[in-house]
């Protein structure tokens, strides 16, 4: 059984649990255990973070990678934001010696030291590389595979692009895309695919976040998309929680589903709606199971 250490950031954790449980549930199929770290703290957050204070952000990160070290294990993310910080300072203290060497000054404080020796991945990547298509494929039960209609769109969301480069495409990314047509499900495109979910800027200018919100949600409309499948905890609460927000700021009413992949995966296995924490949203699913 292949074994990761298991960061699922303090959006999941606080806010979304179910997202850890779905996840949790699916990769067991798939022989692959998750081993929650200990004493971890925020990943810290990529943005704001890296601007205040970019040496709290390094040694900050590079603590929390130092616990999958210490465990010999690679370090799976179930966020995008930790994905970015995580996979990047990783990256930078790697290939960087004299800034591993100044972060490591600071670790020797607190009795740790970076040493390299993990790999930090998404979610994305470990189900699109280590498992694969044709094993998820193999785990899919026939009647959902033979009798979807569903139509599925995709949102990358921005923080998981610094590791896709990696892996897909960085212009043209396919690899969401090949994960949701590997459950039997349909992909579908629309122009705003590729833009930002503009959470952060809700902070700064709430209507132009909801607006942007309000663009996104309009083009699944005029694709006739059944849901939208995110790998963001963030972007899915901009996207679930902005249909509530939307309508009283912009007069604009909508009730499409978002989900996080591995639930989607889930119900393709078999799974409950229940198992996959559908019954915490609050745009309801029902209608969407029921096509499932």
């Amino acid at each position: 059984m292949r074994e990761y250490a298991l960061f699922s950031g303090c959006l999941i954790y606080y806010r979304l649990p179910q997202f850890e449980s779905a996840t949790i549930k699916v990769l067991e199929r798939f022989k692959i255990k998750l081993k929650p770290l200990e004493d971890v703290s925020c990943c810290p957050e990529p943005l704001s973070m890296q601007v205040l204070n970019p040496r709290a952000w390094y040694t900050i990160a590079a603590r929390n990678i130092c616990l999958a070290e210490n465990e010999g294990l690679d370090l799976i993310t179930l966020c995008n934001g930790c994905n970015a910080t995580l996979f990047r300072v990783n990256e930078d203290l790697k290939t960087n010696n004299e800034l591993r060497m100044k972060i490591n000054q600071y670790l020797k404080k607190i009795g740790k030291k970076f040493e390299g020796t993990i790999t930090v991945k998404s979610i994305l990547r470990v189900l699109y590389e280590d498992v694969g298509l044709e094993e998820i494929k193999g785990h899919i039960k026939k009647n959902a595979q033979n009798a979807w209609n569903v139509k599925v769109a995709v949102h990358y969301g921005c923080h998981i692009f610094d590791e896709i480069k990696h892996y897909d495409n960085l212009k043209n990314p396919v690899s969401l895309k090949n994960l949701v047509k590997a459950v039997g499900a349909n992909v579908v495109s629309y122009p705003s695919e590729m833009l930002c979910c503009a959470a952060f800027a809700r902070y700064v200018n709430e209507e132009l976040s909801l607006q942007l919100v309000e663009e996104k949600l309009n083009d699944l409309i005029n694709v006739d998309a059944d849901c939208l499948v995110v790998l963001c905890p963030c972007c899915f609460l901009q996207y679930e929680l902005g249909q509530i927000s939307v309508p009283r700021k912009l007069n604009t009413r909508f009730q499409i589903p978002i989900l996080y992949y591995p639930q989607l995966l889930g119900l393709a296995m078999g799974f409950s709606a229940h198992d996959m924490g559908l019954q915490f949203h609050k745009v309801k699913t029902d209608e969407l199971v029921e096509m499932l």
